[in-house]
């Protein structure tokens, strides 16, 4: 099981590029908006599971259902915080959910992701991740509540250490898996070619070490 902060709406994108890239041939799940499931039904069959957080039949249903994903060799992906969150909030704080399924699949290796995500030289943000340590159940402190302020601070944990390592700007601290279009677009493109033009020198859209 996999669960991280919330920064944004494109961190269930994120988790399947990490799924396809790590695990292709085990099958992924995660949670969703029941409203926004019935609103598109064919998302289910891409591994979405229905959760309305103000039924408590709806709570009892997901948690049953995603032990026994766990249980039998699937990956379950889980944005932890229930809500989109600053990455700099500090403590940070989870749903209980997480324990619940935590304590419940006993067989599972829990394992901590950070995102964030960073404008740098380019017109688009990059996302960065990182995984921290993965936890056996055996690992865990034992009691619903331990458990839940020790997936906490663990996930704190490695958040601040992938800040430290964004904050450096350094690419070599990170592995690239997805490479997007370089450039700065607009005007400032446009002027980057025609000074290319001018100089009889190649074009390079990337504004990084212009």
């Amino acid at each position: 099981m996999f669960y991280s902060n919330h920064p944004g709406w494109w961190d269930p994108a994120l988790f399947a590029l990490l799924q396809s890239h790590f695990m292709p041939g085990r099958p992924g799940f995660g949670p969703i908006d029941a409203r926004t499931l019935k609103r598109y039904p064919t998302l289910n069959r891409a591994g979405f599971l229905p959760l309305d957080p103000s039924s408590h039949g709806s709570l009892r249903q997901f948690l049953h259902h995603s032990v026994a994903i766990l249980k039998s060799g699937g990956v379950f992906w889980l944005t932890a915080q229930g809500q989109f969150t600053d990455v700099r909030l500090r403590p940070v704080r989870l749903k209980p959910g997480l324990a619940h399924i935590a304590s419940q699949a006993t067989d599972c290796v829990i394992i901590p992701v950070a995102i964030e995500y960073a404008y740098g030289s380019e017109s688009r943000a990059e996302a960065f991740i990182r995984f921290g340590q993965p936890v056996p159940h055996s690992s865990l402190p034992g009691s619903l509540t331990a458990n839940h302020a020790f997936l906490e601070n663990t996930l704190e944990a490695t958040q601040d250490a992938l800040a430290a390592d964004v904050i450096t700007r350094d690419h070599a601290r990170f592995r690239l898996l997805l490479e997007g279009r370089s450039g700065t677009g607009g005007l400032y493109a446009q002027l980057q070619k025609l000074s290319s033009l001018m100089r009889r020198e190649k074009h390079d859209p990337r504004h990084a070490g212009r």
